[in-house]
């Protein structure tokens, strides 16, 4: 009797201590998925606040960031206890967003984030001109599992976003001949500074696809080499290239042909002492020269055969906003002392692209800019089949472009494309940081 009152008593020792053990168990699993919960709105909240910050800061400067003027650029810093009524920066429309989404200071959240330009945030692969990163943390007490999980939950998210100018409207420069030797050159003290980067799509590794020697000096965010890279006599690149990098398409592949139709003669040569203007349209070849000035009025202008050429001191100006087609065997020259302004157009089926070689075309002539001339271009120049060579001189500063060539030769001059250009700004969803 005595030893059955005593298993008795273990018997229900051992239930009672299962019973809370289960009890336990099932209060961690609650309070567990309660956290996942919390965890998912976190990490929606950070998505949405990170994405519409980068939306903010597009529309406050759809050109490039400006850090100050409505764009919020800094270290790690946590929202205010109550959400910006009226936002003056892209910071406030993140927390804004926070706020929507059920996350603020007061009490049991911490919203944080960094955000900055290109040279704030650096992003996989490339830099963007805009990056917003979002941090979000709840601290929640454990309700039924207290026992088991004594210190609560913090769930947490994180998520970056960024946003920039879509392939082929920003600074970069594409070189994209597959073999090429020597498919970038630079030497003879030339300065390329690129506002985006560099893509070198050549395989050649003897001697090299990218080639910087005679004192000059190439400046990017990055360079990316599918063959070799060689550096020496003094040349300079602020970036270690990559080598054996992928290779990158033609971001302008799809860009639709323009019709030829009929064409006239583009010869404005002879002495007249008010500006040419010529109108949009086909000609035979496109020559300014003796010094001859000439304004070029919006449109697209077809040039078929012969060079558009600008030489002899002539000034060239545009800014209303032009295409210039290359066909027929179509090339560039301008040299010895012109001065040219040329502006894409901003709409339409051509814009942002400036000068446009025609792509069915496979061996066209080498085309120059050269000859001390000084150059103001706003838009892409797209020259898929030729040989580029910039020398001797040539002054692009304060141009906003990028660069399409099959193979492009530096050689003394100075060319700027440090800033992103304009047109076709685009975002990206934001993505998990981690």
């Amino acid at each position: 009797m005595r030893n059955h009152t005593q298993e008795s008593g273990q018997a229900a020792l051992m239930a009672t201590l299962s019973i809370t053990l289960v009890f336990g168990m099932l209060g961690l699993a609650v309070d567990l998925g309660w956290a996942y919960y919390h965890q998912q709105t976190a990490q929606a909240a950070a998505d949405a606040a990170a994405q519409a910050a980068v939306r903010a800061a597009l529309n406050t400067s759809p050109g490039g960031p400006t850090c100050g003027t409505g764009i919020y650029c800094g270290a790690v810093t946590n929202c205010p206890a109550s959400a910006p009524v009226s936002p003056t920066t892209s910071f406030d429309n993140a927390c804004i967003l926070a706020s929507a989404n059920g996350f603020t200071t007061l009490g049991i959240d911490a919203v944080s984030m960094q955000a900055g330009t290109a040279q704030c945030l650096r992003f996989p692969g490339r830099r963007r001109p805009i990056g917003l990163r979002c941090a979000y943390r709840r601290n929640l007490p454990a309700l039924f599992g207290s026992v088991m999980a004594r210190g609560g939950f913090s769930p947490s998210a994180r998520a970056t976003a960024g946003a920039f100018a879509a392939p082929g409207a920003g600074s970069c420069i594409y070189v994209l001949d597959p073999s090429a030797a020597n498919a970038f050159q630079a030497g003879n003290g030339a300065s390329v500074q690129v506002g985006c980067g560099i893509y070198v799509d050549s395989s050649n590794k003897s001697p090299q696809a990218m080639y910087v020697t005679g004192g000059a000096n190439v400046q990017a965010n990055f360079i990316s080499v599918v063959g070799g890279f060689t550096k020496d006599n003094n040349g300079t690149t602020s970036v270690v290239p990559t080598t054996g990098a992928a290779s990158v398409p033609d971001p302008f592949a799809s860009l639709p042909s323009p019709a030829v139709g009929t064409c006239s003669s583009g010869n404005f040569t002879a002495w007249q002492a008010s500006p040419y203007t010529p109108a949009p349209g086909c000609y035979n070849g496109f020559t300014v020269a003796n010094g001859m000035s000439l304004v070029m009025s919006p449109g697209v202008y077809v040039v078929n055969g012969g060079t558009f050429s600008i030489q002899g001191g002539s000034t060239v100006t545009a800014t209303g906003g032009v295409t210039i087609y290359l066909t027929g065997g179509a090339t560039v020259n301008i040299a010895n002392g012109s001065s040219v302004t040329l502006s894409a157009q901003t709409s339409g089926s051509y814009q942002g692209v400036l000068f446009y070689q025609d792509r069915t075309m496979a061996s066209p002539g080498t085309s120059f800019f050269a000859g001390g001339a000084n150059m103001k271009f706003t838009g892409s120049l797209y020259f898929p089949h030729a040989l580029l060579n910039i020398d001797n001189g040539t002054n692009t500063a304060g141009s906003t472009m990028a660069l399409v060539v099959d193979k492009v030769n530096f050689q003394g001059a100075r060319i700027c494309w440090a800033t992103p250009a304009a047109p076709r700004p685009d975002s990206r969803p934001a993505t998990p940081y981690r």
